[in-house]
């Protein structure tokens, strides 16, 4: 099965929506694929997904959330995640971007506007993901020094698996975050509940220990291949995975880029212009 093209981003740029996708994205750190597929052939739907990279590249974030409602409702919060997600671009710490979209869904909770998320932070100078669970399906890691996948972190005990309440329930959630450092051939897979609830030939449905079932069988050291080979193995003529909900997926690994000199260099001044024009964005808009 053929591999799909990569792109580059670069610094600064947030990319992703929701509408269908099957791309491949390499950052300072990690090579990423990205699949969506919305519910019944729409095109877009209510999975949003946004990756960005920082003013020098070190640090590669990534979202993948289900959002309630439909059409220009999803597409108003699909604009505002991704106007967060540039305003927290330079932030490690990504505390401030999930309250920040808390309290955006939380104030649109009186139109039944909440999401599950998963947001993580990968910092490549120390290997390091930070994950929060914002009652999203957990991510799943698999670990090449065991060739094994696990529920992310559940690998020494399924109870320690942290899910907090999705966003938009509560304004004054604290919300927790797990972290992990990636070695090399690691590989994370974060998706959908739609991916999960896909009816099998016996019409029951997925599940999490059937998806663990089939990613156990296919190779990890292709990971190029990997979701392609994973919904062939659900539905071979791809008709039914969107039948009754959006599907979507994100998989990705550490690579072992590093950040440039000149992408250090540049990094201060990028960061400056990028504070200007959203100074001067909300100057406008008061």
């Amino acid at each position: 099965m053929s591999s799909i093209p990569a792109d580059k981003m670069e610094c600064m740029e947030v990319w992703g929506g929701n509408q269908p996708v099957n791309r491949m994205l390499t950052t300072t750190g990690l090579d990423i694929w990205a699949y969506s597929k919305p519910h019944a052939g729409s095109r877009s739907g209510g999975d949003v997904y946004y990756i960005s990279s920082c003013s020098s590249g070190r640090i590669t974030r990534l979202l993948l959330a289900d959002v309630s409602g439909h059409g220009e409702v999803v597409a108003a919060r699909a604009n505002i995640l991704r106007k967060l997600m540039r305003r927290h671009i330079n932030h490690i710490n990504q505390a401030s971007l999930v309250e920040a979209i808390n309290r955006d869904f939380e104030a649109e909770s009186r139109t039944g506007s909440f999401a599950t998320a998963v947001i993580g932070t990968y910092f490549a100078p120390t290997k390091s993901l930070t994950i929060c669970n914002a009652g999203h399906p957990p991510p799943l890691i698999y670990r090449a020094q065991s060739g094994t996948w696990f529920p992310f972190g559940g690998e020494q005990d399924s109870t320690s698996i942290k899910r907090n309440f999705p966003l938009g329930i509560s304004v004054g959630q604290n919300f927790t975050n797990q972290a992990c450092r990636l070695d090399p051939e690691d590989l994370v897979i974060c998706f959908t509940d739609g991916l999960l609830e896909f009816k099998q030939s016996d019409n029951s449905m997925l599940g999490e220990s059937g998806l663990l079932q089939i990613l156990s069988q296919l190779d990890p050291h292709r990971p190029d291949c990997l979701i392609q080979e994973l919904i062939q193995r659900l539905d071979p003529d791809q008709k039914k995975i969107n039948s009754a909900d959006d599907a979507s997926i994100v998989l990705f690994r550490r690579n072992n880029e590093s950040v440039s000199l000149m992408d250090n260099l540049a990094a201060p001044f990028r960061a400056l212009k990028h504070y200007l024009n959203r100074a001067e964005s909300e100057a406008s808009e008061s």
